[in-house]
């Protein structure tokens, strides 16, 4: 890439990398996160547009440096891994192997004395103006404040991306790919900073037109829940997934303006609770109501207490309604574990502290060898992924024939996910009533504490 040149002569100004020196921990640096982005493909192919290196993770060895926009292929043949290029072929390799970025810019920096300093402007950069106040940098675009108004400092402007080709199309990342054999199949991972990860999560989890201090609660919330996956999956191949089971990440191509600057807007911002990370939940829509921990799953937390959520009402996951027959019921049922040859009766069994959510379900019927059957589902989030349902806030309405046989369920409820934590849909509304992401963010998470730099 093109050497960054940013040359500040203001002696007011103090510019600093915000993430500290990576260091070795568990296979990645410091402040870095490994997605998910497939498993079990068959072959994969990249390209990149920028400063790459094709690194061999068994032993370290730097094996190429892929052109800008040449194809490389890899798969895996007799357990090894092969990586092709258009004029040379890698392997077999036991791997993994790393399509590694390397640095894109150095920033200058200039003090009053004439004194240059030489910083990597991957990491982000702020200053410090003369009212002691910290102002970030976009690292593309820099820019500060003089006497005279806003300057704009010149720079090439250049960023590395790998564009990753699987099972599911094509997508732009930033930071590096991973290409692992598990079971004779690629196992994809895209390794790269916790705030670049983030741009590619905000912007996939919540509209970007939506009001300024909801897109930075989202930021928030979000790099609370990976900053605790990657805590609590230390030693694993990757720490989250790209999808709905950890949260949405769409990548590069993803990203908008908006959410990118609600991103830097909270660079390091963490919400804790007695000292450690706020397992921060969230959900679409909460229909009203947010729930207990202990009343969703099981563990009880501190901060995760039920709350009436006025501010979540909304159009879309209102009133909604599905209509079961008893076979249609079997197969949701079966869908999730629990096996019947026969339903004769579905009963609610208990609530949720906000009384919203069915907390516990009994369902009647015969087993597979035609015995008696009585199932108790809980808590509230198996109960709604059991009937496969958007949320268990809802009440049911039997359907019997003449003959007092059980025939059909019809449900009508509200809200969409598990109902713990921040409801975006809840969100929303708060930021469009006023109020800024730091009150968001305490309202939803019972006494949380925000902290800066990560919490440390």
């Amino acid at each position: 890439m093109k050497l960054l040149n940013i040359f500040i002569a203001l002696s007011l100004l103090l510019v600093f990398p915000l993430v500290s020196d990576k260091d070795a921990a568990a296979d990645a640096p410091k402040g870095t996160v490994r997605v998910a982005l497939e498993s079990g493909v068959e072959s994969a192919s990249f390209e990149v547009d920028g400063n790459y290196t094709l690194v061999d993770q068994s032993n370290g060895k730097q094996l190429a440096e892929p052109g800008q926009g040449e194809t490389w292929q890899v798969i895996v043949k007799s357990g090894k891994i092969e990586v092709r290029g258009s004029s040379k072929k890698y392997g077999p390799l036991t791997g993994p192997v790393m399509v590694r970025a390397n640095d894109a810019g150095t920033a200058v920096i200039l003090n009053g004395e004439g004194e240059r300093t030489y910083k990597s402007v991957n990491a982000g950069l702020s200053v410090i103006n003369g009212a002691g106040r910290e102002v970030v940098l976009d690292s593309l675009n820099p820019s500060v404040r003089t006497a005279a108004g806003k300057m704009t400092i010149p720079g090439s402007g250049d960023l590395n991306l790998i564009t990753y080709t699987g099972g599911t199309g094509s997508k732009r990342y930033r930071g590096g790919l991973e290409f692992r054999e598990e079971s004779g199949r690629l196992a994809v991972i895209n390794e790269l900073d916790i705030e670049d990860y983030l741009r590619g999560v905000v912007a996939s989890e919540m509209p970007a037109s939506w009001p300024a201090e909801a897109l930075k609660t989202q930021a928030v919330a979000a790099r609370n829940f990976a900053l605790q996956r990657v805590e609590s999956t230390r030693g694993s191949s990757y720490n989250v997934t790209c999808d709905m089971s950890s949260q949405m990440y769409g990548g590069y191509d993803a990203e908008s303006p908006a959410t990118n600057k609600a991103v830097e807007a909270t660079r390091g911002m963490v919400m804790l609770s007695g000292g450690d990370l706020v397992a921060a939940y969230f959900h679409s829509s909460s229909g009203g109501y947010t729930e207990n921990s202990e009343d969703v799953w099981v563990a009880k937390l501190p901060y995760l207490r039920w709350k009436e959520d006025k501010f979540d009402k909304n159009d879309t996951y209102y009133n909604w309604q599905v209509n079961y027959t008893v076979e249609q019921l079997k197969e949701k049922l079966s869908g999730a574990g629990y096996e019947f040859s026969k339903i004769s009766d579905l009963q609610e069994l208990a609530r949720t502290s906000s009384g919203a959510r069915v907390k516990k379900l009994a369902v009647k019927g015969e087993g597979p060898s035609g015995k008696a059957l009585t199932v108790e589902i809980s808590n509230s989030d198996n109960v709604r992924i059991a009937l496969g349902l958007k949320s268990s806030l809802f009440t049911f309405t039997k359907k019997y024939d003449k003959n007092k046989k059980l025939t059909g369920v019809s449900f009508t409820g509200s809200g969409w996910g598990h109902g713990l934590g921040m409801s975006q849909y809840g969100v929303r509304g708060m930021a469009r009533a006023g109020y800024n992401y730091q009150e968001i963010l305490k309202y939803y998470y019972t006494g949380a504490v925000l902290a800066k730099d990560y919490g440390r």
